[in-house]
């Protein structure tokens, strides 16, 4: 994958559908006809007001909801009746949306630990990179940084990034229990072992700068070379995430992962552009 092109790579239409949960929202209207000029997919649309000349668009289908929770379980019951691929919240309360996802009855969850990744395009980065968890898990210990590796793991291969390098941040490259997070990091290390490519403790420096590495003496093939950033809580990773937009320039794509479908949960500051950046992030992940 080269350098700032991941969200221009849907070439082809998308025959997938999205269930947004709250659609009366004007970044959101906005955000899905961005969606309709790329072909990426139909909308099922779920809210109290309907935008007719939206719905107009063979591609659109509006579903009255006239509160928040009944929009949250009809798009919910899309997806759980494969009437749907892939979840929106639009705009309604991320908590109720979550409630109802995390309902067993619905039928999204797997077993699997629900973390939030993003991807990044980063204009003075040689190519696309994913942190993870930037919004929903918030102080991970080792059990838990695991199943978030392998959660992003996961969708760095189904994005076409297949033998992802991945690093376990912390502030410093030596393990001291003075700082649990480069314990942690080393922990999660040798649970994979020789399974997949990753390191940790490593400084952010040193992992996406061979030249930080060169500096500091680190030998490390993935110094330098990062396609995965684990955070080691969710105040890092969010920091991070919003330092690369504002201060870098990147354009951001997320997702929640580790549901039976991907689900879009942008922040309510996200520009349109962003949030069609989460479409596009998780049509590539339903359509590996």
């Amino acid at each position: 994958m080269t350098k700032n092109n991941f969200f221009s790579e849907v070439a082809e239409a998308s025959s997938f559908i999205f269930a947004v949960a709250g659609a009366d929202d004007e970044v959101v209207l906005e955000t899905i006809r961005l969606a309709l000029k790329q072909n990426l997919g139909k909308f099922l649309l779920f809210g109290k007001k309907e935008d007719k000349a939206l719905t107009a668009n063979d591609s659109v289908t509006w579903i009255q909801a006239d509160t928040a929770t009944a929009a949250a379980e009809g798009a919910i019951l899309a997806v759980k009746n494969k009437e749907a691929d892939i979840l929106v919240k639009g705009f309604i309360p991320t908590a109720t949306l979550m409630h109802h996802v995390l309902k067993k009855e619905n039928g999204l969850r797997t077993g699997k630990l629900l973390s939030q990744i993003a991807i990044f395009d980063i204009p003075n980065y040689h190519k696309p990179l994913l942190l993870t968890d930037c919004a929903m898990n918030v102080a991970p210990k080792t059990k838990e940084k695991i199943a978030i590796t392998e959660n992003a793991v996961s969708v760095a291969k189904k994005i076409g990034i297949l033998n992802p390098k991945v690093v376990l941040l912390s502030a410093v490259e030596e393990v001291t229990d003075k700082m649990p997070s480069t314990v942690e990091a080393s922990e999660v290390v040798n649970h994979f072992g020789t399974e997949i490519e990753i390191a940790g403790p490593l400084a952010l420096d040193v992992a996406i700068s061979k030249d930080a590495a060169i500096h500091k003496g680190i030998k490390n093939s993935i110094a330098g070379e990062a396609d995965i950033l684990i955070a080691p809580n969710i105040e890092t990773g969010n920091v991070l995430y919003k330092s690369l937009v504002y201060f870098a320039g990147a354009r951001v794509g997320s997702a929640i992962v580790g549901a039976k479908v991907p689900i879009v949960i942008s922040s309510r500051n996200d520009t349109p552009e962003n949030k069609l950046a989460s479409f596009i992030l998780t049509v590539r992940m339903v359509g590996k």
